[in-house]
């Protein structure tokens, strides 16, 4: 009711004065700030039928197209914004963040550029550099230009993330960590840079650091599947099966339409030689996935272990069937049904 009531003043005073494009430009801020994009995008577009030339709905009526996906239009305007004012560093940034959703590398660039030149201060300038460059695999530009982002904002705990994920990329696993660790001082309630911290940690073979962290992140978010999954990983890389089941239990449970928490969980029952289980938990993942070879290779080599070759041969003609260009599946077949072979000669000897 409280939101109506707002709505409706606003219209009030437009209706009383229609001219008076502020009215407008709060009500459509209003819908922004409601997350309501089909009316903002109807008030801008109405401011603009009184003022031709307001930048700022230009851009954002461009900005809404951006988000919607609607890249031509998005362009439309943004285009329309520097033949009003050519030197507004904003719409060579918003081309810039259109051409590289579009992967156009040249055309992000020197719109990046072009905004570089114009304001040189903004920081989410740097940062979109960043990300272009990380995109194509330039890592050590893209590490440049976040470290200029910092310069400009060292309290953007998002450029100490993205420095982060390049290095540990780059296998610099300590030098990960001091930025994670930067980026989680900036933002405490980040679960995403806990997550990275704690499989950093893990990476190390620092165990007790790697739980601690992903602790922190469940506490912050309990139902985050990915920690509990990847705390689950680092209890298995630490020996303790028996609690990475139960983690992995639980992941189930947050989200039982993802395989990788089955997976995981058949693949510690299969060490344990509890095959029955894991073949029952194997099945389920491909109820899920039903196209992927691999949960058909593991269903396969379950029976294997279970003696009844039959259905394993079963199972890997469906994976072949699937992945026929697969030699690692052809591989562990031709093996199978050597070792199947072999067994039998021996049998009547």
């Amino acid at each position: 009711m409280f939101r109506e009531n707002i709505i409706a003043e606003l219209k009030a005073k437009i209706e009383k004065n229609p001219s008076d494009i502020e009215n407008y430009r709060n009500l459509a801020n209003y819908y922004i700030g409601c997350e309501d994009l089909n009316n903002a995008l109807s008030i801008y577009k109405k401011i603009i039928e009184i003022e031709p030339l307001d930048v700022q709905s230009l851009i954002n009526i461009g900005s809404i197209c951006f988000y919607r996906k609607m890249y031509a239009e998005a362009i439309e305007y943004f285009n329309k914004v520097i033949k009003i004012d050519e030197k507004n560093y904003a719409p060579y940034y918003n081309l810039g963040n259109v051409y590289a959703e579009i992967e156009n590398f040249e055309l992000a660039l020197s719109n990046y550029e072009k905004a570089k030149s114009i304001n040189s201060e903004k920081p989410e300038v740097y940062s979109a550099l960043g990300y272009l460059f990380q995109d194509i695999g330039n890592l050590d530009e893209a590490k440049k230009y976040y470290n200029q982002a910092i310069k400009l904002d060292c309290l953007n705990s998002e450029n100490y993330i993205n420095i982060a994920n390049i290095e540990q990329k780059l296998g610099n696993l300590e030098e990960a960590i001091i930025n994670y660790q930067r980026a989680c001082e900036l933002n405490p309630n980040d679960a995403k840079a806990l997550l990275c911290l704690a499989n950093s940690y893990a990476a190390l073979k620092e165990f007790k650091c790697a739980q601690d962290c992903f602790k922190k992140a469940i506490e912050l978010d309990s139902s985050y599947y990915s920690a509990w999954v990847c705390s689950a990983i680092a209890y298995c890389d630490d020996n303790d099966s028996q609690e990475a089941i139960g983690l992995l239990k639980h992941a189930i449970e947050i989200d039982p339409n993802k395989p990788n928490a089955y997976i995981l969980l058949a693949n510690i029952l299969v060490e344990q030689k509890r095959y029955e289980e894991a073949l029952n938990i194997y099945k389920t993942v491909h109820n899920i996935v039903s196209d992927n070879p691999k949960i058909l290779t593991f269903i396969a080599n379950t029976y294997v272990f279970l003696n009844n070759y039959t259905q394993a041969v079963k199972y890997y003609k469906k994976a072949m069937k699937l992945a026929p260009k697969d030699n690692e599946i052809k591989l562990i077949y031709i093996e199978m049904a050597n070792s199947y072979i072999n067994d039998k000669m021996k049998g009547l000897k």
